[in-house]
């Protein structure tokens, strides 16, 4: 089952296209990192999908549902935290939840809950212009997750934060995601989005240039691996025929190797040239390596 899906959405604002014919398949149960550049249409999209901006035809389906038919209660379901988030800053953070509380009538117990969730049980009494950063995003969550929704929309969550407040909201939205709840998020942090992410989704230009699992974008790409051996010239001739091959040194090697079997088949023909190996060193392509190779085939 997908808890997000979009079928060619596109989105114009005056004769300017925002969004092209983008189509989404957010499974349920995964933390979806969706990545673009600055302008690439992240948060346009973002905005439909929580009803903020119209979709002018039907084509926005969350929890099997039509955002245009059902959407109150899709948005009861929802939580979302947009660039950056809202609440009183002259209340302390028991405070806001309390006040959010008369909305959603969860009562004192739910409010515990979600303060233990979110590690802010001590610092409830503090008021909310006063806390950090990090702690200001835990509590633009708290107030998100506070209905207890099936799905969390995040916008941007980790702007501004120092890296013991990203690797706090990292298990946070790990743990979240563990009590079943799917978890779509945007960020420009590569890096962060490597560890946390399930499925990518990469848009360049309003359109989608990629989409599905984390492990199938890795996999897409060509691994370096450095070979220490005692004899580099003679690797070099013995492997140019099937491989890209370069010689770094009188004894190291650097060779391309797609997957596994071409790996298997790289020692393979090293061993029986009777060329020994003293080490390997795998230098994998990382998410980011990985973004800019495809943004820059989209504008080949």
């Amino acid at each position: 089952m997908e808890s997000i899906i979009t079928k060619d959405l596109s989105y114009t604002t005056g004769s300017k296209s925002i969004l092209n014919n983008i189509s989404l398949n957010v499974p349920e149960g995964s933390i979806y990192g969706y990545l673009g550049r600055n302008g690439a249409g992240k948060s346009t999209t973002i905005k439909l999908l929580l009803g903020l901006l119209e979709a002018s035809d039907d084509k926005i389906f969350i929890q099997n549902k039509s955002l245009k038919q059902n959407r109150t209660e899709i948005l009861a379901s929802t939580g979302n935290l947009i660039e950056s988030p809202c609440f009183y800053t002259k209340l302390t953070v028991l405070e806001n939840l309390k006040y959010l509380d008369i909305i959603y009538g969860k009562g004192s117990k739910r409010i515990d809950e979600v303060l233990e969730l979110v590690d802010l049980h001590n610092e409830k009494k503090k008021k909310s212009s006063a806390l950090s950063m990090g702690m200001k995003q835990r509590l633009g969550i708290a107030m998100a997750i506070f209905h207890d929704p099936k799905l969390l929309i995040l916008d941007e969550p980790l702007n501004g934060l120092d890296p013991q407040g990203i690797f706090e909201m990292r298990k946070l939205f790990q743990h979240l995601n563990e009590l079943g709840k799917s978890i779509f998020l945007s960020s420009h942090i590569l890096s962060e989005l490597e560890k946390t992410a399930t499925h990518i989704g990469i848009i360049e230009g309003g359109k989608m240039i990629f989409q599905g699992t984390k492990n199938e974008l890795l996999s897409q790409v060509e691994k370096d691996v450095v070979l220490k051996v005692n004899h580099a010239e003679k690797a070099v001739s013995v492997l140019q025929e099937s491989f890209s091959v370069v010689q770094q040194s009188p004894d190291k090697i650097s060779v391309k190797a797609t997957d596994d079997k071409k790996f298997n088949m790289l020692l393979k023909i090293l061993i029986e040239s009777g060329i020994e190996i003293y080490d390997i060193e795998s230098q994998s392509t990382n998410l980011e390596q990985i973004f800019i190779n495809l943004i820059s085939k989209n504008h080949d």
